[in-house]
């Protein structure tokens, strides 16, 4: 009777780690399976086009059974916003739980978070811990950090004074700030455009809050039987040749690769795509201006690169000016701005004018009506809006249209 029930209750142990075993053995292939289409779809893999969106989600998924590598894609991603919200809050705290583990990579982003404030607050000694915990299991990039002497974002203060300069120099001589002023419309050729240009590129972290790097920018166009073409001339930089056209107020690059170094590939320049690259035209009297956000895209890092804002303007930008953006869809510069916001818009006919500012919750902060304005281009020049630093919806309004874009304030 005792060697009966001894046995059964052998039987019964096996027969529940058998079970165990296929459940986990389930699981398993499971994240296998979810961490395969996560890496595809990442990384373009097999004949699968990039989708960090769907790259995410898989990731997502595999975290979800338990995997610790998908937990650290899934922070990765966050950290940088590929495919879902940005946020550095969201990664940090995934980041931890990583280096809780001593993952290697986990390790030096959670030590890049400490040292960039990115989630947590700014703490030296906190971001050098865990980049040295990192660098003692042999992460190359954790050794390439602790060799620099600052944070990515170590220079914010002066860029910061520089981005208030730009904000100042965009007000139009003769002007009346926070009022509406008509100017005239045009439609540049390309020989209005042709000539040196002068200004700064100003590159912002993945949240698009800090600035992480300001170069100096020469842009040389010709312009020759309606085709533009040029060089990008980038401090720190390899030259570019370029090729554009000119769509709308829009000066839209074509065909365009450079190199380009930053903090974390300081020695070795990495290539680029420019993949969403329009600046607009801003023409007053003599003068021309070109500003605007640029998106690129890198090859070897599979990546669009951290968020781009470029102004230049032909002779310098001591002299810039602001004048009209042609075309239906409301526009606003310096973006990101300091003090003075400028916004453009276009009437094709007269129309009852507002403008509204609202904050990410949709609670209205500043709500400017001015009447009916006649058919043509204006300017409102917004100085003084005492808004704190971050994200805003600016909506223009003209009879039964409404146009809406983001902007931030610094």
């Amino acid at each position: 009777m005792e060697r009966t029930l001894l046995l059964a209750a052998l039987l019964s142990a096996v027969g529940y780690s058998f079970a165990q075993n296929t459940r986990d053995s389930v699981i398993q292939s499971e994240i296998g399976n979810y961490y395969k289409l996560a890496l595809q779809y990442k990384d373009g893999r097999d004949g699968i086009p990039i989708d960090f969106g769907k790259a995410y989600d898989y990731f997502l998924k595999a975290a979800q059974l338990g995997d610790a590598q998908s937990v650290y894609a899934v922070a990765y991603m966050r950290y940088k916003g590929l495919g879902c919200m940005q946020s550095y809050d969201t990664a940090a705290v995934l980041f931890a739980k990583g280096a809780a583990g001593n993952r290697d990579n986990s390790l030096y982003f959670y030590g890049l978070c400490w040292r960039n404030g990115y989630g947590v607050a700014r703490n030296e000694d906190s971001a050098r811990y865990y980049l040295q915990k990192s660098a003692d299991l042999g992460y190359k990039q954790a050794m390439m950090e602790l060799q620099t002497s600052a944070a990515e974002n170590s220079n914010d203060s002066a860029a910061e004074i520089l981005l208030r300069q730009i904000s100042n120099a965009a007000v139009p001589d003769g002007k009346v700030l926070n009022q509406f002023n008509k100017i005239q419309p045009h439609l540049p050729p390309g020989e209005i455009i042709a000539g040196k240009y002068a200004g700064w590129l100003i590159q912002y972290d993945w949240s698009g809050v800090h600035m992480v790097a300001t170069k100096k920018l020469q842009l040389d166009i010709a312009a020759s039987h309606g085709e533009i073409s040029g060089e990008w001339i980038e401090q720190d930089a390899d030259t570019a040749k370029i090729r554009a056209r000119i769509v709308s107020d829009s000066l839209v690059f074509e065909q365009t690769k450079y190199a380009r170094k930053d903090h974390y590939s300081l020695k070795k320049s990495i290539g680029y795509n420019f993949q969403v690259a329009r600046l607009d035209i801003v023409q007053f009297g003599d003068s021309v201006f070109l500003a605007g956000n640029i998106e690129m895209f890198s090859p070897l890092r599979g990546e669009p690169s951290k968020p781009i804002f470029v102004v230049l303007s032909r002779g310098g930008l001591r002299n810039m000016d602001s004048a009209a953006f042609n075309g239906l869809e409301v526009n606003a510069y310096p973006n990101p701005f300091v003090d003075l916001l400028n916004v453009q818009f276009h009437l094709p006919k007269a129309g009852n004018v507002r403008v509204r500012m609202y904050d990410m919750k949709g609670a209205m902060l500043y709500d400017r009506e001015a009447g009916v304005l006649e058919e043509g281009s204006y300017s409102l020049p917004l100085y003084d809006l005492r808004l704190a630093e971050g994200l805003y919806i600016l909506n223009l309004s003209y009879d039964n249209e409404s146009r809406s874009i983001k902007i931030m304030k610094r």
